[in-house]
């Protein structure tokens, strides 16, 4: 029936003829977009003539079902009209659910987290150094044949990374022919040749630096401005390889961004480079700090400073190195020259730190302690860098007072490991109470205060 007869309206003109049967009147119309046929109907009656008329001018009542998905989007096609079930959001949602679109962006978030390794994929073991780490070798053990062979490596698995992609691509669109060359698109076509050319470049660089043995790298071409005229890179990569070897050196930093400071050298390692300078030959400067509220490690505001390394060798080229602000005085301790801190920055140190700076203040002011001639002072057992000077001698007290003890151990500590050691056994969530505490001798355990740390005379 019409409208106005299931409202309850008189206003049908047929309303007068019950039982009247309306016919269809079926509209054809081609789309030339699709090539197909769409079908719209509208009931024949008085109002029909309106309806086309309307229709004629570009619009056609709402009168329709579901609108297929490939229909065209023309708002003033009836099949094109987007507040109509499956409009053209539902043909973008159709796009993006494709097999093409997801692999495209899983792909692209593969290749980042591949060149840039985050720590999860370093966990999985997802990095050029584990995946080929048989031919690699140990870092530990020759640490610049390793890098040489690391940088070369890496920079050609990662110039397949284009070509994987390609490969990829052709099950995900089997649809574009892409494994036949000559059936592939022209934008395609263009994209495999490049990307065959990266790998084909690189493979040529890496056989170039590959001859005389390494010669040709640029690695050993830095190690080569740092060796003495009469000997080669070799004897320097022997220099760096014994003094890597050590426990004392100083490492820091992400896997494509680590700082290594030995007793004789300054190094960054990047993924496709690695910065080398003498400690001897360098001047070293703050050139900025960054404040970040929150640390990835912690819950701690964190600070980053970017030391400039630059040498008195024109040759040897500048670089940055970036550390946390509390690492800042391990890497001083390690260092033979000073920073600088040529951009005024505030350089915020770790509560360690500070309570270092203290205690050593107040140690100084503890009355000396002198050993008798014959004594030899043995190297600390806590850094085995300097010589024992330190004694614990119960002066804050009367020997039968107190908790603090007397300790009859031979001086065997160094004012910086017994400083560290002091801190290391306070509560770390209550710093106003470190001065005031009582810690265990590291040796024999007697309780001892910072009033009962004396320096050798």
């Amino acid at each position: 029936m019409c409208p106005e007869q299931r409202t309850g309206g008189a206003g049908c003109p047929t309303s007068k003829l019950p039982g009247a049967i309306y016919l269809q009147l079926t509209q054809r119309e081609r789309v030339p977009e699709q090539g197909r046929v769409l079908e719209t109907t509208f009931p024949s009656g008085p109002r029909d003539k309106e309806r086309r008329s309307l229709r004629g001018r570009g619009w056609a009542p709402p009168l329709l079902g579901p609108r297929s998905a490939d229909a065209p989007s023309d708002p003033r096609h009836p099949a094109g009209l987007g507040w109509l079930p499956g409009g053209p959001a539902a043909a973008r949602q159709a796009n993006m659910d494709s097999p093409e679109v997801t692999f495209t962006l899983a792909y692209i978030v593969f290749s980042v987290c591949f060149v840039f390794t985050p720590n999860e994929f370093h966990s999985a073991g997802l990095t050029v150094q584990n995946l080929l780490s048989g031919w690699l070798g140990i870092e530990d053990v020759a640490f610049v044949q390793y890098h040489l062979r690391r940088t070369t490596v890496t920079m050609l698995v990662h110039s397949l990374l284009p070509l994987g992609y390609y490969l990829g691509m052709c099950f995900a669109a089997s649809e574009k022919q892409l494994y036949y060359f000559n059936q592939a698109p022209e934008g395609w076509k263009l994209f495999l040749l490049l990307s065959v050319s990266f790998p084909t470049i690189t493979c040529t660089i890496a056989y170039y630096w590959s001859r005389k043995r390494w010669d040709c790298h640029p690695l050993a071409r830095t190690l080569a401005l740092h060796a003495l005229p009469q000997s080669g890179w070799r004897a320097v990569a022997s220099s760096i390889n014994t003094e890597f070897r050590r426990i004392d050196k100083f490492a820091t930093g992400a896997p494509g961004a680590r700082v290594i400071v030995t007793d004789t050298w300054v190094m960054k390692v990047t993924t496709y480079h690695i910065h080398v300078a003498q400690q001897q030959d360098i001047h070293l400067t703050v050139t900025d700090s960054r404040q970040h509220e929150l640390s990835p490690d912690s819950n701690l505001p964190v600070q980053f400073l970017t030391i400039r390394v630059a040498s008195i060798n024109p040759l040897v080229k500048a670089f940055d190195i970036r550390l946390n602000s509390t690492e800042y005085g391990e890497l001083r301790e390690k260092l033979h020259a000073p920073i600088r801190n040529a951009a005024n920055v505030v350089i915020h140190q770790s509560l360690g730190d500070l309570f270092l700076e203290t205690f050593t203040s107040l140690v100084e002011i503890n009355p000396p302690y002198s050993i008798p001639s014959n004594q030899e002072l043995e190297p600390c057992i806590g850094c085995m860098q300097i010589s024992a000077n330190i004694k614990l001698v119960k002066n804050c007290q009367e020997s039968n007072e107190g908790e603090c003890q007397q300790c009859y151990c031979r001086p065997m500590w160094c004012l910086t490991c017994m400083g560290k050691w002091f801190a290391s056994r306070q509560d770390q969530q209550h710093p106003e109470t470190w001065l005031s505490s009582q810690v265990p001798c590291p040796t024999c355990r007697a309780k001892f205060c910072i009033l009962d740390v004396c320096i050798i005379h």
